[in-house]
């Protein structure tokens, strides 16, 4: 990864393409979450109580 910063002074017209070109170039990953859902209490793994009479 490189870092840049300016210390002093203004940055010429070059350093000013030369940065948005390095930061159009650079993306942030992006973290995809995945939940993990329980499979407990759906309806299509319930069955029905025994009915007593």
């Amino acid at each position: 990864m490189i870092a840049y910063t300016i210390t002093s002074g203004t940055p010429t017209l070059q350093e000013l393409e030369a940065l948005e070109y390095a930061l159009e170039l650079h993306h942030k990953p992006e973290v995809i979450i995945q939940v993990a859902h329980s499979a407990w209490a759906k309806p299509l793994l319930r069955k029905t109580l025994p009915k007593k009479f």
